[in-house]
């Protein structure tokens, strides 16, 4: 059962990523443990790579969208969406990507949404300056 929600929450995260952003942007999940802010060396090593995409596309901006799962409090839930996103733009800036190339985005919680992997994860989405 555990395998069929988080496969569910992949198909639902990967059809939200789909339909935010331009056909043009290259988007990198971060993920988070339930009610954490800390990034992990496996979700650091993504914000690199989104920092050094952004660098080497010399990216017109740099979107950081936050989420966070229903958890009964929706106020909480929804300053764990912004710190997150503070957090991995904090994590961008530190890996060399221009404050003002990065624009932070929390989506609040809907009160069915629960808190799955999809609910749980910072959409990093880089927008490469094609000319």
């Amino acid at each position: 059962m555990r395998r069929l929600t988080v496969m569910l929450s992949v198909s639902a995260f990967a059809g939200l990523a789909s339909c935010s952003g331009g056909p043009d942007r290259d988007r990198y999940p971060v993920f988070f443990e339930p009610a954490s802010t800390t990034l992990s060396a496996t979700a650091q090593g993504i914000v690199d790579k989104a920092a050094r995409d952004a660098r080497d596309t010399h990216a017109k901006t740099v979107e950081v969208i936050g989420h966070a799962g229903a958890h009964g409090n929706l106020s909480a839930d929804e300053l764990l969406a912004v710190e997150r996103a503070k957090i991995v733009a904090s994590a961008l800036h530190q890996a060399g990507v221009g404050e003002a190339q990065i624009t932070q985005i929390a989506l609040p919680p809907a009160n069915n949404q629960d808190a799955a992997v999809a609910s749980r994860v910072v959409t990093i989405e880089v927008d490469p300056d094609v000319p």
